[in-house]
């Protein structure tokens, strides 16, 4: 591999034959069409006592498995454009999300992608059982494509939801680097949970939100926040959800969103988080613990560590 193209980043993209691995490529190939990037396009193959296990196959069946596997790369690589840089991988693990965790590190890829399946229950995106491993583990972030809708088009927005708490100054950070690579707006969303509070103590939170999310763009994207490609809004409601449902979305928006501080490192969904996605009409991504103590470390975790500061005291204030 020349040094040109190992200098590509590099995107997984979790396929299985089905609408969701179906979803993920038609997302995959928006972000492509936005920025430079190779597709590493991921079948996983469990492992053969797997298959033994459960009688499915006879022992001498696994080449009908690796021909099947063989054939779905190929009818998924058919479907991204030649223009796009592409290839395909088929990893063995005893797991899916296991092995497209393993992929990404091998590939030292930015990013996962996976489609996620809708319901009435979950109404955006359905958490199964591969989406929630990797929500739970994954060392980079986990973008989800939403059922029938991954094809976004060009990236032309990237919005981060935030609160004023700690971390979130280093999630601004993330967005801020995405919004530069696809050289478009980023806007900041505080969600304001107002149930029981007095119309001052709303407007209080609200300008603090703001004036919050504003001092973290004036430091880390001067250029972006003079320009006026980035914005600072709120929006409130009883709960996370009704906030959440008040914001109004552009065709090929990405909506990014932090995860828990259990994670250790990794991303780690908590309950906000969760119910977010159950209302959220557009790809999101979530952005893990370590990835956001990097991008502090790059652009400056004194100025992280300053806006969570203050973060913190309007919290003790408020308390």
């Amino acid at each position: 591999m020349t040094e040109s193209a190992a200098s590509v980043p590099r995107l997984v993209v979790g396929y299985i034959a089905t609408d969701r691995g179906r979803d993920a490529i038609s997302l995959a190939i928006s972000i492509a069409r936005s920025v430079e990037i190779e597709l590493v396009v991921t079948i996983i193959r469990p492992e053969s006592s797997t298959f033994h296990a459960a009688g499915s196959i006879p022992k001498d069946g696994t080449g009908i498995v690796a021909q099947q596997l063989d054939e779905w790369l190929e009818e998924a690589l058919a479907l991204i454009p030649d223009d796009i840089a592409a290839r395909g991988v088929i990893h063995t693990a005893s797991n899916e999300s296991k092995g497209l965790m393993e992929v990404a590190s091998d590939e030292g890829a930015v990013a996962i992608v996976i489609g996620a399946r809708a319901t009435t229950l979950m109404r955006q995106f359905r958490i199964g059982t591969v989406a929630t491993s990797l929500l739970h583990s994954s060392e980079v972030p986990v973008v989800l494509a939403p059922a029938g809708r991954s094809d976004i088009g060009p990236v032309s927005r990237i919005t981060t939801l935030f609160g004023a708490r700690p971390g979130a100054a280093a999630l601004i950070g993330s967005a801020i680097e995405a919004a530069t690579a696809f050289d478009v707006d980023l806007r900041l969303v505080a969600l304001i949970e107002n149930d029981g509070m007095a119309e001052d103590e709303i407007a209080e939170v609200t300008e603090f939100a703001e004036e919050y999310g504003g001092a973290v763009l004036a430091a880390r994207a001067s250029d972006l926040f003079a320009s006026g490609r980035a914005t600072v809004v709120s929006e409130g409601g009883a709960d996370i959800e009704e906030a959440a449902e008040s914001v109004e979305w552009i065709s090929g928006e990405l909506a990014f969103i932090g995860s828990s501080r259990l994670g250790h490192g990794r991303v780690f969904i908590g309950a906000r988080a969760r119910r977010l996605l159950r209302v959220l009409p557009v790809p999101v991504v979530v952005i893990p613990r370590r990835t956001l103590s990097r991008a502090d470390d790059a652009t400056g975790a004194d100025t992280s560590a300053r806006a969570d500061g203050d973060a913190q005291a309007a919290e003790r204030e408020q308390s």
